[in-house]
């Protein structure tokens, strides 16, 4: 017991260093989720209210895609101790990402508690894996997620019932993937309970906490808030329903409706998940959650796979702990598939601990037959997983830090600088909300910003827009070279721009400071503009 402690401590300690060397560099910056989870978490450690105004809410506004609460407050001790940075507001997923190996390792355990190499295949490959580091890294809710729902397997298969009902009512409000598989959990749990003769109602109360929680989370499910991010992400978009009435015009109508179209389009998504592709060669859809054109988990990594899902199938029929497991990997990919851009890692993020668990146990295969070969062949793809990723890893910073709306820490700090020197303040919104950066960067201090009679922000296309605050205005980057043609108010005022390179009016602007992406391409300029 002892030498188990000391291990999972171990493998914790160093998946959190391996997750958090150079994390302010690597991504190349915080993206606009991350800044607004981090603002918000300061905001209501400052102020108790988020940033637009709201008491401790259940649910973010952020820009209009509503986020989920849980992540956010769980930044707030972070934020208190550690200041408003990449770190605080990463920290919540480093830790969440260094303890998901712990899980690996307990759940394998607890699956076939006669290999005592197995747990440690699992700890180390969900360790290692790209996939998992490159996640790890960055302040993703859908990290948080797995995590709880890895421990809720873990609790579900050690009998522990209430509790691990309790740690997925708690997922629920962490990432919206959760609530699709609500329904998938809750059989799940039926299944165990029946299967061992829990006597639920003597132990009905102890179930309450994960009643009130799916309560809830079905009451918010029927609001507009709680609908947005599906709205945002649904298969039947418009860009759909024009495909629909295009087909239609060739295809009768109980061929091509609404129905088939998201039936078809959705099996055709869930499949491309099973794809060797996905997971073993290519990564998923979004280059923000992985390194385009390169694995999440290693192809070498396949046959054991194999070998795996023939042993669980196997042995399906008299191990309860098989056949959830199983359960667990094909559901897995359902939010996913139910959504555009399939296959998205984050949508899907329990397919990657399920299909290692399973290839951890493919190794016990080769393991019964030749264990010092198996160690041999962890050892060379870990290693050379290792010697792949790192190099990938870091050409990624240079290739796309575009893709982070990277520059605006390096504009903030400059502004900062010179702020008292002018009137108003021009920013382009051309790299996507300008104003929860300088939020977040300066910082603004919530409760200024939340009372700020100069600020200006409207509601449309299913998003918020703050066009100003304080003498700040964020412009559209089409629109600055008119807006800064003649003063907007005073004859003698002092104006500074922020744009994109080569975007101003030459004959009244004053070059200040360039800022430059790390392959040395120019981001912003600054410039300040002069009315006489």
């Amino acid at each position: 017991m002892k030498r188990d402690k000391l291990l999972l401590i171990l493998i914790f300690v160093f998946g959190f260093i391996l997750r958090s060397i150079y994390i302010n560099k690597f991504p190349p910056s915080l993206n606009w989720d991350e800044v607004s989870h981090g603002y918000n978490a300061y905001s209501l450690l400052k102020t108790g209210r988020d940033e637009w105004g709201s008491p401790l809410p259940l649910i973010f506004r952020a820009y209009g895609d509503y986020k989920l609460p849980l992540y956010i407050y769980l930044t707030i001790p972070s934020v208190f101790i550690f200041g408003l940075n990449p770190f605080s507001v990463r920290l919540v997923s480093l830790i969440a990402g260094s303890l998901i190996p712990v899980l690996a390792y307990l759940i394998v355990k607890k699956i076939l508690p006669q290999n005592q190499k197995l747990p440690l295949f699992a700890a180390l490959i969900t360790l290692l894996s790209p996939g998992t580091i490159f996640l790890s890294r960055i302040a993703l809710e859908a990290n948080l997620f797995a995590l709880l729902f890895c421990l809720s397997f873990y609790l579900l298969i050690s009998r522990k019932y209430p509790l691990s009902a309790f740690v997925y009512g708690l997922s629920l409000f962490a990432y919206n993937s959760s609530r699709v598989l609500l329904p998938f959990f809750i059989l799940s749990l039926i299944y165990f309970l029946a299967r061992h003769k829990y006597h639920l109602k003597k132990n009905f109360y102890r179930f309450l906490p994960f009643l009130l929680l799916t309560l809830l989370t079905i009451w918010q499910m029927f609001n507009q808030s709680g609908q947005a991010r599906y709205q945002w992400v649904s298969l039947l978009d418009s860009g759909s329903i024009n495909r629909i009435n295009e087909l239609r015009q060739t295809y009768p109508r109980f061929l091509v409706n609404k129905l088939t179209y998201f039936t078809f389009t959705a099996g055709k998504n869930y499949l491309k998940h099973f794809n060797p592709l996905y997971l073993f060669f290519n990564g998923g859809s979004h280059y923000q959650f992985n390194i385009p054109q390169f694995y999440l988990l290693s192809s070498l990594l396949i046959p054991f796979l194999i070998l795996g899902l023939i042993h669980l199938l196997k042995n399906f029929k008299n191990h309860p702990e098989y056949q959830l497991l199983l359960f667990w990997f094909l559901v897995s990919p359902i939010p996913s598939a139910i959504t555009r851009d399939a296959p998205h890692v984050l949508r899907s993020i329990l397919f990657i601990p399920s299909t290692i668990i399973i290839i951890a146990i493919g190794f016990s295969r080769l393991d019964f037959y030749r264990p010092k070969f198996s160690y041999f062949c962890l050892t060379f793809v870990l290693v050379l997983s290792q010697i792949q990723f790192w190099p990938k890893y870091i050409q990624y910073r240079q290739t796309y830090a575009s893709s982070w709306q990277y520059g605006y820490q390096q504009a903030v700090d400059y502004v900062k600088s010179i702020y008292s020197d002018y009137d108003q303040i021009l920013v382009t919104k051309k790299y996507g909300e300008p104003h929860e950066f300088f939020l977040f960067y300066w910082p603004w201090n919530p409760s200024v910003y939340q009372n700020d009679s100069a600020k200006i922000w409207d509601y449309h296309a299913n998003w918020y827009w703050v066009d100003k605050f304080d003498k700040f205005q964020f412009i559209n980057d089409w629109e600055i070279k008119d807006k800064t043609i003649t003063p907007t108010l005073t004859k003698n005022q002092n104006t500074l721009l922020i744009t994109s390179p080569e975007n101003y009016n030459q004959h009244n602007s004053q070059l200040l400071k360039t800022i430059y992406y790390p392959d040395g391409s120019p981001v912003f300029q600054i410039l300040k503009i002069n009315y006489d």
